[in-house]
């Protein structure tokens, strides 16, 4: 998974869990990491698809870390600047259109084109929470139930 990442331009180490981490920018990563494990979690993976990520970036992430077969759960979470929202959804969408959504998916984005993000999200029967804590507390109970 990681040479596959890593050819593809994300900052990709897998981890010993079962939820799955995208994230836009290291720090961002790494403070997600850390909330997960703090509400009782295990980070299968850091993913950064970076700043500036397009629709293309989030999607091939969301592949690679869906056909993990550990991965019980996947967090996307997003603070857009650079990288924007409608981007990070229309991957989600995509993927969710070519193969699915096979392992839950708790989404939190906020920031750059946000509204346009969410709309996006919403046609395809998604959506996207404001507070990091909570998504991740919801994350970890994705994979507790």
């Amino acid at each position: 998974m990681e040479s596959k990442a890593r050819d593809n331009g994300l900052a990709f180490v897998e981890l010993d869990g079962d939820i799955g981490i995208i994230g836009n920018g290291a720090g961002l990563v790494m403070a997600t990491l850390d909330l997960v494990k703090q509400y009782g979690g295990k980070p299968a993976n850091f993913c950064d698809v970076g700043g500036g990520a397009n629709a293309e970036h989030v999607a091939t992430a969301l592949q690679i870390i869906q056909g993990a077969e550990k991965v019980r759960a996947v967090f996307v979470n997003i603070l857009a600047g650079i990288t924007r929202c409608d981007e990070v959804a229309k991957g989600i969408v995509d993927v969710k259109k070519v193969m699915g959504l096979k392992k839950p998916l708790v989404i939190r984005m906020v920031g750059t084109n946000q509204d346009e993000g969410r709309r996006i999200l919403q046609s395809a029967g998604l959506t996207a929470m404001d507070k990091m804590d909570e998504a991740a507390r919801l994350a970890v109970s994705k994979v507790a139930a």
